[in-house]
């Protein structure tokens, strides 16, 4: 089904209601704003709407938590292209503000009934599966997820792990669960969230792989010959969060770190360097080459062997794999062993490496960017250009995940403001540090 707009920004409301007590209250008239957020790292999908009431439905609705509010917004009316349809749970009233004696306005807060349902329950229970399995049976046998929420990806997990979930709630052990699954490459990099399409529990070398669902281009809005569809793909403004943070590279332990683990059960101790390399090389990236610099420290120590710059001190298990005893008594258990030198250290890496290169873009209104799907965005070069150079800026141009959207509706237009990360560019090489930089700061 086609889609007919005018404006990139226009929208449409199919359905806007609050479910009371006493029935449906249609609130398509009287909201100002409507904001939608998601994000990869956090499980649920919430939201605000500000209202200017002149009919008392504070009054008459109370606002207890027991409401419930359904959303239907389309880019037109009759398409169900890029269109948002959900229902959540509206678990808090603020900012009560009189404005004159017949009307007032005040924010509702909403989230996904998941939460409100999660936080009233527990999980303490063991299990004897693999990760993604039992994250499978948290969704279903305790958050009973509804089938219109399990439409994002799902992927599996490597290695059965015989563990106790420590008495948290649903959406915190799932969580707990996607901090040490390991992918088919022993990599750490799964995350759990909910987007437009539904709840996701997939790796990071699968999103970053997926292919673009838009070409963002940085450039005027309104242009002569111009159309509403040539504009969808056009950013407002875009804003650099974070570009190459090398301080906090070496304190994450993106370029270097060491791994120390003690074993109460064999009363064994052992360390294990990792390098970029380490958890770089185990993970799939969407661009051609990594976003880092080898370069060598004033005691000709290259940045990606200096394994000091971060220790991470834990229990783990791996050696027990070695001992006779547990070999004899308990051999099952080896093959379920939780690998801590295998997530510890690394995911924090990988998570720092992700979000150290990001961009926040103002888009037109479209809930296709929603987190999760990749873009591709062509950051024009600012500065004076010789001729044969080309128009992009190779440090920010490439491609994205985006990490976080946030859907602004206001009385007449509707933007999307979205926050895009990325673990690599699109260079054609790999720069190195020129030791001549560290001489220079030692003889000046």
């Amino acid at each position: 089904m086609s889609i007919t707009i005018k404006k990139s920004t226009e929208f449409h409301v199919n359905e806007l209601v609050i479910v009371t007590k006493i029935g449906r209250v249609d609130i398509s008239k009287l909201f100002v704003e409507l904001n939608i957020f998601d994000s990869m790292f956090l499980p649920v999908m919430s939201g605000t709407m500000l209202i200017q009431d002149s009919i008392g439905i504070s009054g008459k609705l109370l606002f207890d938590g027991t409401e419930s509010l359904l959303i239907d917004i389309g880019k037109d009316k009759d398409s169900d292209i890029a269109r948002f349809k959900k229902a959540f749970r509206i678990y808090k009233q603020s900012d009560r503000v009189n404005q004159n004696q017949n009307s007032e306005t005040f924010v509702l807060h909403f989230v996904a009934d998941e939460l409100m349902f999660s936080d009233q329950q527990r999980v303490n229970q063991s299990y004897d599966l693999t990760y993604s399995q039992i994250v499978e049976k948290i969704l279903f046998n305790y958050l009973k997820i509804p089938a219109n929420n399990i439409g994002g990806l799902y992927e599996p997990t490597m290695g059965i792990r015989k563990i106790v979930i420590p008495n948290l709630r649903p959406l915190d052990a799932i969580e707990w669960c996607a901090k040490r699954s390991l992918d088919k490459q022993n990599s750490p990099n799964y995350v759990f969230f909910q987007n437009l399409v539904g709840y996701n529990f997939a790796s990071l070398s699968t999103l970053l792989t997926q292919d673009n669902v838009l070409d963002i281009k940085i450039q005027s809005k309104n242009l002569k010959d111009s159309n509403a569809f040539d504009e969808i793909g056009s950013a407002r403004h875009y804003d650099v969060v974070a570009q190459n943070d090398s301080i906090e590279k070496t304190r994450a332990g993106v370029n270097a770190g060491k791994f120390m683990g003690f074993d109460p059960m064999t009363r064994s101790f052992a360390s294990k360097n990792i390098s970029f390399g380490d958890h770089y090389l185990n993970m799939k990236h969407g661009n051609k080459n990594p976003n880092v610099t080898p370069s060598k420290n004033r005691d000709h120590q290259n940045n990606l062997e200096a394994y000091d710059s971060k220790k991470v001190v834990s229990l783990f298990g791996t050696a027990r794999q070695y001992s006779e005893y547990i070999k004899k008594n308990d051999p099952t258990s080896i093959s379920k062993i939780e690998s801590q030198d295998s997530f510890i250290f690394q995911r924090k890496a990988i998570l720092q490496n992700l979000m150290g290169k990001r961009l926040k873009l103002v888009m037109p209104g479209n809930f296709q960017l929603t987190s999760g799907f990749n873009v591709n965005v062509l950051v024009p070069n600012l500065g004076k250009k010789e001729k044969g150079d080309t128009n992009e800026d190779i440090s920010l141009a490439g491609k994205y995940v985006i990490v976080s959207s946030r859907q602004i509706i206001g009385f007449d237009k509707h933007e999307t403001i979205i926050e895009v990360a990325s673990s690599s560019n699109d260079n054609d090489f790999i720069p190195e540090g020129n030791p001549l930089q560290t001489k220079e700061i030692l003889e000046y």
